[in-house]
Order: C-alpha cells, then sequence, then structure tokens
C-alpha cells in the first residue's frame, strides 16, 4: 500500500482481510503503512487508559513479553467465557500487554493456532461491553463539533455513517479522521464478539456532507475502506 503525496491524490487503505494490504496483522499476515503507524503513534504516548480512544495503553510492551499462556503462573479457567480478537488494531505484544494492564479480562493470550484469546467472568464481559459503550460515546462526542466529518453509529453498532467534506483530504485532518475511524471499528469488533457474534462486520457508509451523495459503502473487514479525490470524481 502506498501512501500518496497530500498535494496529488491521497489514498487511505484500512484493514483489508485476506486479500489485500491492511493496518493490522490479521493470522500474522498483514502490515502496517508508515501512516497508519503515524495514526495510531498519535495516540500512543500521553494518553492514560480512561483518555486513550482505544480505552487502554498503547504503548509498547516490555523486551521479551510473554505474550503466550506461559505468563500465567497458577493459570485456571474453571468456569470463563472464552472468545477469540479476530484483529487487534495493533501488533500483538502491545495489544496483549494493554488488555492484561486494563484488567479487563481474567486472562489473555496468543494460542498455538496464534489467535488472540480472552478469557472472563460473566461479570467482566458485562464490565467490558459497558466501557465500549462509553468509549463508543465518548468518541462520538469529541468530534461532534467537526465541520469535516461527523460519525454516528446505529443500532448494535454494526452501521456505521459517515459524513465527510472534501477538507477531509488534508493530511492533518485525515490523521485525525483515521484516528476515530480505527477506534470505532475496534469497539464494534469487541462489542460484537462478546455478545457472540464471532462473524463480527461494519457496513460501514460514508457520504459527501454537502449534497448527501454516497462516496463510500463497505462491509468491513471483508471489503477495505479507501477514501481520495476519486470518490468525488466519482459522485
Amino acid at each position: 500500500m502506498k501512501k500518496s503525496n497530500v498535494a496529488g491524490l491521497i489514498v487511505i487503505a484500512l484493514f483489508v482481510i485476506g486479500i489485500a494490504v491492511a493496518l493490522m496483522q490479521y493470522k500474522r499476515e498483514q502490515t502496517y503503512s508508515d501512516e497508519q503507524k503515524n495514526v495510531l503513534a498519535s495516540e500512543k504516548v500521553v494518553l492514560s487508559a480512561d483518555e486513550n480512544l482505544f480505552g487502554m495503553t498503547t504503548t509498547d510492551a516490555p523486551e521479551n513479553y510473554d505474550i503466550t499462556k506461559d505468563y500465567y503462573e497458577n493459570y485456571d479457567n474453571a468456569g470463563l467465557e472464552k472468545y477469540v480478537i479476530p484483529i487487534a488494531f495493533m501488533d500483538e505484544e502491545s495489544y496483549i500487554f494493554g488488555i492484561r494492564e486494563t484488567k479487563y479480562c481474567q486472562y489473555v493470550y496468543i494460542d498455538d493456532s496464534q489467535d488472540i484469546v480472552v478469557e472472563m467472568t460473566k461479570e467482566q464481559r458485562e464490565k467490558w461491553i459497558s466501557k465500549l459503550k462509553e468509549k463508543i460515546d465518548d468518541i462520538l462526542q469529541q468530534q461532534k463539533e467537526s465541520k469535516v466529518y461527523n460519525f454516528n453509529f446505529e443500532k448494535d453498532y454494526k452501521t456505521l455513517q459517515i459524513d465527510v467534506t472534501k477538507e477531509v483530504l488534508d493530511q492533518e485532518k485525515m490523521t485525525s479522521f483515521m484516528s476515530y475511524l480505527t477506534a470505532l471499528l475496534y469497539h464494534s469488533e469487541i462489542y460484537q464478539v462478546l455478545n457472540g457474534n464471532t462473524d463480527w462486520a461494519v457496513q460501514v457508509i460514508t457520504e459527501d456532507w454537502d449534497t448527501g451523495k454516497e462516496l463510500i459503502n463497505i462491509e468491513y473487514p471483508d471489503e477495505g475502506f479507501r477514501l481520495s479525490d476519486e470518490n468525488w470524481e466519482n459522485i
């Protein structure tokens, strides 16, 4: 995936699962683009778990950090619920380290199939789901005053409606836009997974704010998200 010249075509490609280059490794096959790394880096250094868009620490894990089940000396998952996190939206070590720091679940680790597994009590799951709703509401409130883009989730967080102006193609605005979009997709994923939807998906509908004309309509993560001058040229 190439990073476009800001003065020319700006193309942002997000998370194309299995068939294209993505933001995050899915099954350890995909890689970051330089611009996507910068988007995540902008959220990494100064925010606490409560302030961060992801609701967790996103600093790098310590060197040689154990992300397997062996990390736990007295592992006992009797009576716990088990879920697989399909996409971590960051490198596995940082993600597992961050989740362990939040205490959202009893255990989180990478298993022999290279899946990220979380195990928790019913109470922990309910608390995590409540936290996800709070973070989504916080994000929607944070960008509410923007005149460049606006996000709205429909019921159950399965449809994300986005209104944008062409100003979003400005590099600084795009970085902010991508930060919000990435976090909203992540929270929707976890919300759906923890509610038993293993085949989670988000319909992402993007329209021009001024005309209401549709720019993008995709089913994420099966389809990638691309936004450029070309979207406006084709409406």
